[in-house]
């Protein structure tokens, strides 16, 4: 056999230029969708489709420059590749044609690429049919389509406004601080202390679990469960500050303020745990090490409690980090302590009570190393978890030795469970999937709260649980013990979770809610 270049041996009836254009235009849209899910399922596996359109109906602001760096080099770059092959291809000279010679004397046309529209189309049909089944996988498409055909009317049967519900502080209102480790799950854990790992990836936190107060699924240390369209950081945030997941999003940019950001209303219909906070005359204040735009979290903050920011940008304004300092999302965690300390120096200054919100990056998947990561053969992630657990271990000690410690309380939360393939794979058959998920849990610690729990182990709970919880932790009484979808877990009220079962809950959190659209999203 060989390969000829021979005159064009047969003028062939070309399709219409529009068909032509439309088949092209599905076949590179099809080499971008696979190479897409091919990295996604490689890198992923509990990303949710709401996940998805959330954050494609936010601005992408804030993204990480290794994140976007590996969509680049993993789909992008690659399919700039097919598309350039596939069009020299196509666009190959039709006076001469590629052929190969067999030996009996047949030949076989290689180049230009052609196929009659009858054929091209099913082919891409069946093309879309073999990548659909990874995409639903990945996504869950086929669950959230028959999610959104059934409509519940569990949110609005449940929820309780906290706009209408009398919540009443001690008269010396407590500071708090509430630190959200990226991805903190109290599965890092070994299987003797409530996990599912072969060794105790987190034995510092394990101790301030022990020696403070730590909800549990069990006997043990075994934390929240993620309800539906809770399983991201901003979505997480929203749970465990207003009792509510984070339903389809719009944004709605039709204008913008004086510095020409744009503007967006941010679950106008929610009354969250910052207005709470700030009718009630607290300081609220938020600092983390990446850039706070991301996924709406400033519109959040700013709008549900007047929140100061303090993010990636505004240590580079305040001169904490030169200009051109980047790592990770932004800066390590171990700068973010420092940053925090010396904040929280300042506020032990001013009379009025404080919220300080801290949100970690580190452990972020990938992982990002710092200098206090232990320099071991361990796999990357592992040793970020390790660093982290002594980080935020480190940091209560030193508050604990602060003046303010005596009228503070401290809650370490996870923001969500972790998204990090490789390190959980070996470890556990299942992931959350951000659809509902009561296998791998969230960690949580309340560390001198203001209340005792009645039934601190053997809960079923979520991190929706966490907004009265919090509340309740730094003295305040919450009639009825309910806000938004949480119960607060010092009292010996059942949690939605109790009372209907994990399956049932989180069916019907999963489908449509027109009380959610209509008086929290979009009122």
């Amino acid at each position: 056999m060989k390969f000829e270049l021979v005159p064009v041996q047969k003028k062939e009836k070309r399709a219409p230029l529009a068909a032509r254009i439309v088949a092209g235009a599905l076949f590179l849209l099809m080499v971008l969708l696979t190479l897409a899910c091919i990295w996604a399922v490689t890198t992923y596996s509990n990303i949710s489709l709401e996940e998805v359109l959330f954050y494609l109906s936010m601005p992408l602001r804030g993204t990480s420059k290794q994140f976007t760096r590996a969509i680049i080099l993993h789909v992008l770059i690659p399919a700039a590749g097919i598309a350039c092959l596939f069009l020299l291809a196509v666009l190959l000279p039709r006076k001469k044609e590629l052929r190969l010679v067999c030996g009996n004397g047949k030949s076989i046309r290689l180049l230009p690429l052609r196929m009659k529209m009858r054929f091209a189309y099913p082919l891409l049909a069946l093309w879309l049919a073999v990548v659909l089944p990874f995409g639903n996988r990945l996504l869950g498409i086929g669950e959230f389509v028959s999610s959104r055909m059934h409509q519940s009317h569990l949110i609005e049967e449940e929820y309780v406004d906290p706009a209408e519900t009398r919540i009443t502080f001690p008269e010396k209102k407590r500071n708090l601080i509430t630190i959200y480790i990226e991805s903190a799950e109290s599965t890092n854990q070994d299987i003797a202390s409530g996990g599912m790992m072969d060794r105790n990836y987190t034995p510092e936190m394990t101790v301030i679990e022990q020696e403070n107060v730590s909800f549990s699924q069990n006997d043990l240390y075994a934390g929240a469960a993620v309800a539906p369209a809770c399983g991201w950081t901003v979505a997480g945030l929203v749970a465990q500050t207003a009792g509510i997941p984070l339903k389809f999003f719009r944004y709605d940019a039709k204008s913008v303020d004086h510095l020409g950001n744009d503007l967006v209303k941010f679950l106008p219909g929610a009354k969250m745990m910052g207005d709470i906070l700030k009718e009630e005359g607290y300081r609220n204040l938020f600092i983390c090490g990446s850039d706070f735009d991301f996924g709406g979290r400033r519109q959040m903050y700013a709008q549900h409690g007047a929140y100061e920011i303090y993010d990636y940008y505004k240590a580079i304004e305040l001169g904490w980090i030169p200009e051109d300092y980047v790592y990770g999302w932004g800066f390590e965690d171990v700068k973010l302590y420092q940053f925090t300390k010396d904040m929280l120096l300042e506020l032990e200054k001013d009379d009025r009570p404080f919220h300080l919100g801290i949100l970690t990056v580190d452990t972020h998947d990938p992982g990002w190393l710092c200098e206090l990561c232990p320099q071991t053969t361990d796999n990357i992630y592992s040793r970020v978890v390790r660093c982290s657990s002594k980080q935020v271990y480190d940091f209560v000690e030193w508050c604990k030795q602060q003046n303010f410690y005596e009228n503070t309380t401290i809650v370490i939360t996870g923001d969500h469970a972790s998204m990090t393939k490789s390190f959980y794979e070996e470890h556990a058959d299942t992931y959350d999937k951000h659809n509902g998920s009561d296998d791998r849990l969230v960690y949580n610690a309340f560390v001198n709260p203001a209340a005792q729990p009645i039934k601190e182990k053997n809960r079923r709970f979520t991190t929706l649980d966490f907004f009265p919880t919090v509340l309740a932790s730094i003295g305040a009484e919450i009639e009825g013990e309910r806000l938004g979808l949480g119960t607060n877990l010092f009292s010996e009220r059942e949690t939605l979770s109790e009372e209907m079962g994990y399956d049932k809950l989180f069916t019907e959190l999963n489908r449509k809610s027109l009380f959610y659209d209509n008086k929290l999203l979009r009122p």
